[in-house]
């Protein structure tokens, strides 16, 4: 199987996006229309940014995720694109990239991260949420002998923690805004804790 049929058959399956206050509320605050959602999947986080951003655009590499995501927003436009290819060019570029839970799934993160660049205007926001392999959930199961969580995910691909993390965007020639966690869960949502503990990492960074 290619990697292109095995998101196909990925979103065809279904899974449940990020869903954190404090990714909407950074979104809000940090991001600059026009909206990049990239990765878009069924395109309930574009209709989310639409609703907020003058200009929304979405994007997923799933031709089975970009027709129910169409279905589901028909006032939106949405294109079948793969940033992990080298020397991708877009037809447009963008103010802010919105790219939740993708780079874990990329095995060339260093040409998706410069497309992405690529694809943004000067001083334009790239901002990345992805899992934290060092959260406090991972630490108890190491403890005990057991597997980090995020590997039971066939499509996860790459693990970062966030100096991990920091250092590939900042390779790619981004500045970085911010670096913060979040937790997801509803076990966890609203306990405060360490960032290097917290389920997922939230990466804000600026194209220099």
């Amino acid at each position: 199987m290619g990697f292109s049929e095995f998101y196909e058959e990925y979103a065809e399956k279904g899974f449940v996006q990020v869903s954190s206050k404090k990714v909407d509320k950074l979104a809000l605050k940090f991001l600059k229309s026009p909206v990049l959602d990239l990765g878009c999947y069924y395109g309930r986080k574009t209709k989310w940014l639409a609703e907020h951003f003058d200009k929304v655009d979405g994007c997923d590499i799933s031709k089975i995720a970009l027709s129910k995501a169409k279905r589901n927003n028909p006032k939106l436009d949405f294109f079948q694109c793969d940033f992990g290819k080298k020397n991708l060019k877009t037809k447009k570029k963008y103010n802010s990239i919105f790219a939740t839970e993708i780079i874990e799934h990329i095995f060339d993160t260093q040409t998706f991260l410069k497309n992405c660049s690529n694809a943004l205007n000067k001083n334009g926001i790239l901002f990345i949420t992805t899992p934290n392999v060092v959260n406090y959930s991972n630490r108890i199961r190491l403890l005990f002998g057991n597997d980090v969580f995020i590997s039971g995910d066939k499509a996860h691909i790459r693990f970062f923690n966030p100096k991990t993390i920091t250092k590939e965007i900042e390779q790619a020639g981004f500045k970085i805004e911010m670096r913060t966690g979040y937790n997801g869960r509803e076990i966890s949502k609203n306990i405060p804790m360490p960032r290097r503990l917290s389920e997922g990492i939230i990466v804000i960074a600026k194209k220099k």
